[in-house]
């Protein structure tokens, strides 16, 4: 008895079918792009409708308010450092952004402009903290306020164009800096979406957890308010 193998088709040639799945896959990653395109929208419409403004002039000191526990200049960089490290990370990236290699947020390029020899992959802690220093030296962040210090430091580690246009047009305005850097990622990923696109969710959440540090402090700070006052009214009582 002989047998014959049976090859079964599908009757659609090998490109159409080709051409069937990048279409799907190109759909498939349209829809998720405008999925996190939405949301995001849809979060910076809930913060104009919710968010109360916190305005901290920059041009007057005295309206200024010291960064909460830690006020030595090292220990307020060190506070604002570790939040910026929460959002960049320690992993080594081959292609951040699609451009170059990084590590704990800085690209080779950034390491090399300030006084890294090495490759980025073998960069230690201390090494990038200084370097983060320098950046932070640079960034104008030490003579702001806390928190607007903190939303411009992130920023500047981000894109320093962006971050001083966004302080010169916020004019010190944490909401509008926020939102200002908010429609930049969002005109970024629009713009480009297979570049740019999937960082959306992640640039999102970032300068959302930034307003969440702004009303934390806030929130300590009206408490420590509160707290004085009826200090001093014992004491006027006494």
């Amino acid at each position: 008895m002989s047998h014959h193998s049976i090859k079964i088709t599908s009757g659609v040639k090998p490109v159409e079918r080709q051409d069937r799945t990048q279409h799907i896959k190109s759909k498939t990653a349209k829809d998720s792009f405008s999925a996190v395109l939405s949301s995001a929208q849809g979060q910076m419409e809930e913060v104009q409708r919710s968010s109360e403004k916190i305005f901290y002039n920059i041009m007057t000191p005295e309206m200024s308010i010291a960064a909460p526990i830690e006020t030595s200049p090292d220990a307020k960089f060190k506070n604002i450092l570790s939040i910026v490290m929460k959002h960049e990370g320690t992993s080594y990236v081959t292609k951040d952004g699609g451009r170059e290699s990084s590590k704990m947020g800085i690209l080779q390029s950034t390491a090399r402009e300030y006084g890294y020899k090495g490759d980025i992959r073998n960069i230690s802690k201390d090494e990038a903290e200084g370097i983060y220093k320098k950046i932070w030296d640079k960034s104008g962040a030490a003579d702001l306020p806390y928190p607007l210090s903190v939303v411009h430091f992130d920023t500047y580690v981000n894109s320093p164009a962006a971050a001083r246009k966004m302080l010169k047009q916020s004019g010190g305005d944490i909401d509008t800096y926020l939102g200002k850097r908010e429609k930049r990622f969002i005109r970024l990923a629009t713009m480009r979406p297979h570049r740019y696109g999937r960082y959306l969710k992640g640039w999102i959440d970032r300068v959302n957890n930034l307003r969440s540090v702004v009303a934390e402090y806030a929130k300590i700070n009206e408490a420590s308010k509160i707290e004085t006052a009826s200090a001093k009214s014992v004491d006027t009582r006494a």
